[in-house]
């Protein structure tokens, strides 16, 4: 899309001239006075506040009336919304920890003649009482009506952002209406990003012509993320997706001619998706070689044509093939259920039925630990499906949205700004604690503006606390307190032991100023008094690889293996006393210097990533967790835990500095892997899950990645993933790449590489209800 103004002008005046002619038919809505509940919805009166300290832009809520929209469907307020996000990071810059904006939209329609551009860490929020309607004009020209990334003119395929590095994003709140536009092959939203990014409570109208060529979300690659809650009316395409790994929930499409789209992928969970009255529901017809998706818990309606339509590349062997799994999936009437473009029909029902599982791909069991393909059965041993962790649509896992706080106006929030500083300087322990006191007291939404709040000692959040962030507000640990890497200590503890109730965070980053060698970031002991009632949304570890945090590429280099760059003894602890509901949580030691105008790779040191020790029920959707030195995802001694999909990545420089690394017997925990018995240098690499002495285990999706050997260069590791001794253990979907042998348990043979992927490996099923296999 050029940038010629000349062109916006143009098409500014053809818009506004279109949206004229339609005010005149009645076809477009033109009163949107706001009824007076709508105008007391907390977040204009809350936000209005707050800064990222490290840069020169002292605004970051910006609401699009002030920058000169209408919100009346009739003038183009493209230019005014840009203007409002054309505060943070576009062409040029990359990624940034020192700009960003919040963009609120007050109910009404705003027309828009060109893509609305999501630069680097910024977020959308319509009001949630009276989702804003963003109104694609007859003449509108751009690939998304909103955009998080910009393809350049002449660029041979460049763009503003690596799609794998696109972090940091939010659209929640918001119907999409494209049924005016005349433009083919248009998107509602174009999102091409990577971790900490989310789509939540959208609405997605499209022409509903047998000859549409719209689609709804057009997300063609990137290392991501998380979508929820959406409805796609119309169109062409539902959601045509690419990525390594990503996890959907609470879809439905509606009067789609292909529901999904499956473009390429190494995994992807979707939960929670209803077809109703589509031709197909999900199209995985692709050049690309491989690819494999989970579908659980969801709902075929009205299905015209085919359900899942499949076809392997062109020379594909039998180790790139598709890759699929069916888990608790109704279906209304007779169904095609699952076609081979060339074999023909796979799976079909003859009335109503429920499929509870179905596999196309390797299986491991109890029965055949030596695993063998399955083209296209019932799995013999169906992975544990646990009473306490179901609850869910048709019987399913359980799931919560993000809490919105819809019922909260100004007066039921508590702006942790009244005393709180976050200016990255002040600390702010005593502050922040007297506020989560009050308003746990009260039962009031704790809100802490944008900003970096220094915590100095162990910050205790009660139990009946609400709080909320804004732009990922930064809680950092500094300071002596942190230092010592043998007498690791807590920044944020939530809730203590034997505390039973509610407590929900929100949109809040955790990270650190180096060096924190005795950092644990944050420790979860809280219990939920009833499912979701404990959890964390939309929250994220960050250690380092920005301003502030004295772990950048001046400090910490690739060549560095300084103490100086220790940034955390462990970021996430889920004790053996809490429990609750963890959605789109991304645990990063930073891999490379988000400042730095080239993203250089850095080295900074933690030593753990996830440990879960948790008794359940517990889940974790959308979870990732990278570049620890120890591991990424432990399970010790856990039980009743859901997680799908996961992530994980090795350190670039493991194992050219080798795991323990500077984690030594000093500071072990009981709960550490042991690297005693390496004998090479590709065994003393960080592990991506370890699973220990843990029960009822369900893991449904899990991208595991080990890209480095040999410093920064790409060669296989020796391990991946162990599993000693658990029982009632299922995972299904996994992809790993760089990884030899994929899989292990104690006792048992190794699983060796699987479906052998261009770039990764998969296995599609390994179940045990047997200990003694």
């Amino acid at each position: 899309m050029t940038s010629n103004p000349d062109l916006f002008n143009a098409l500014a005046t053809v818009a506004e001239a279109d949206a004229a002619v339609l005010a005149q038919q009645g076809s477009l809505y033109k009163d949107y006075t706001l009824p007076g509940k709508y105008a007391k919805y907390n977040l204009p009166g809350v936000s209005a506040t707050g800064s990222l300290p490290f840069g020169n832009y002292s605004s970051i809520f910006h609401n699009v009336l002030y920058c000169g929209a209408y919100g009346d469907g009739i003038h183009d307020d493209t230019a005014a919304i840009n203007k409002c996000l054309n505060t943070a990071c576009g062409e040029g810059c990359g990624s940034t920890s020192t700009r960003g904006s919040v963009v609120y939209f007050p109910p009404g329609t705003y027309l828009v003649s060109s893509p609305i551009i999501m630069e680097y860490n910024t977020q959308m929020i319509g009001n949630v009482l009276s989702l804003p309607v963003i109104l694609a004009a007859p003449s509108f020209v751009g690939l998304g009506v909103i955009s998080s990334d910009v393809y350049i003119p002449g660029g041979n395929g460049g763009e503003w952002y690596l799609d794998t590095d696109n972090f940091f994003r939010q659209v929640r709140n918001f119907v999409i209406d494209m049924t005016e536009c005349t433009t083919p092959q248009v998107a509602g939203i174009h999102w091409q990003v990577a971790q900490a990014t989310s789509l939540q409570n959208i609405e997605i109208v499209m022409d509903s012509s047998s000859t549409t060529t719209q689609v709804g979300i057009y997300s063609e690659n990137g290392s991501g993320g998380f979508m929820s809650d959406i409805l796609i009316a119309g169109g062409n395409i539902g959601l045509q997706c690419g990525n390594q790994q990503f996890t959907t929930r609470n879809f439905i499409f509606y009067n789609v001619i292909y529901g999904i789209w499956m473009i390429w992928d190494w995994g992807w969970t979707f939960k929670s998706i209803t077809w109703d009255s589509v031709q197909h529901a999900i199209w995985m017809v692709s050049s690309t070689v491989g690819g494999s998706l989970h579908l659980l818990d969801s709902t075929m309606n009205s299905v015209t044509t085919n359900g899942i339509v499949m076809d392997n590349a062109v020379g594909s062997t039998m180790q790139e093939q598709v890759l699929i799994t069916i888990d608790n999936l109704a279906v209304d009437s007779a169904t095609i259920v699952v076609f081979d473009v060339n074999a023909g029909t796979f799976l079909s029902t003859s009335v109503a039925d429920v499929i509870q599982s179905w596999v196309i791909g390797k299986q491991y069991d109890s029965y055949d630990p030596g695993g063998s393909w399955v083209n296209g059965a019932t799995l013999q041993v169906l992975h544990p499906t646990t009473g306490s962790l179901m609850g869910g649509p048709n019987g399913g896992y359980f799931e919560s949205s993000k809490p919105q706080y819809n019922s909260f106006i100004t007066d039921n929030v508590l702006m942790a700004n009244i005393i709180a500083v976050g200016d990255g300087e002040t600390d702010d322990t005593a502050s922040l604690s007297l506020i989560f006191e009050i308003g746990a007291a009260l039962s009031q939404v704790v809100y802490i503006p944008t900003g970096s709040y220094i915590i100095t000692s162990t910050l205790v959040v009660p139990v009946n606390s609400r709080i909320s962030g804004s732009l990922w507000s930064q809680l950092v640990a500094k300071g002596d307190y942190f230092e010592d890497i043998e007498s690791p200590q807590v920044m944020l503890q939530v809730g203590n032991a034997g505390d039973i109730g509610t407590l929900q965070l929100q949109d809040l980053l955790f990270t650190g100023v180096g060096p924190t060698a005795g950092a644990i970031l944050v420790e979860w002991n809280v219990v939920a008094s009833s499912p979701g009632t404990a959890g964390m949304w939309d929250c994220h570890f960050r250690v380092g690889g920005a301003v502030g945090t004295d772990l950048q590429v001046a400090q910490c280099p690739t060549t560095s293996t300084s103490a100086a760059c220790i940034g955390a003894f462990l970021m996430f602890h889920v004790t053996s006393s809490g429990n609750g509901y963890f959605e789109n949580v991304w645990a990063w030691s930073a891999d490379h210097d988000m400042d730095d105008p080239n993203e250089t790779q850095i080295n900074v040191f933690t030593g753990r990533g996830t440990l879960i020790e948790s008794p359940g029920p517990s889940w974790f959707y959308a979870s990732a967790s990278e570049h620890a030195v120890l591991y990424q995802y432990n399970l010790y001694s856990a039980s009743s835990i859901y997680m799908g999909m996961i992530q994980s990545e090795t350190p670039y420089y493991s194992p050219l500095n080798p795991s323990p690394g500077q984690f030594t017997q000093l500071a072990s925990l009981t709960t550490d892997p042991d690297f005693s018995g390496c004998t090479n240098v590709s065994c003393e690499a960080a592990w991506a899950l370890t699973i220990t002495n843990s029960t009822s285990i369900q893991i449904l999706g899990a991208g595991l990645y080990s890209w480095y050997n040999d410093g920064y260069s790409e060669a296989c590791v020796d391990i991946n993933m162990i599993t000693p001794g658990p029982s009632d253990f299922g995972i299904t979907g996994i992809a790993t790449a760089g990884s030899h042998p994929l899989s292990g348990i104690v006792t048992a043979t190794d699983n060796l590489v699987e479906n052998a992927h261009p770039f990764l490996s998969a296995l599609n099923a390994w179940t045990s209800i047997d200990t003694s296999w």
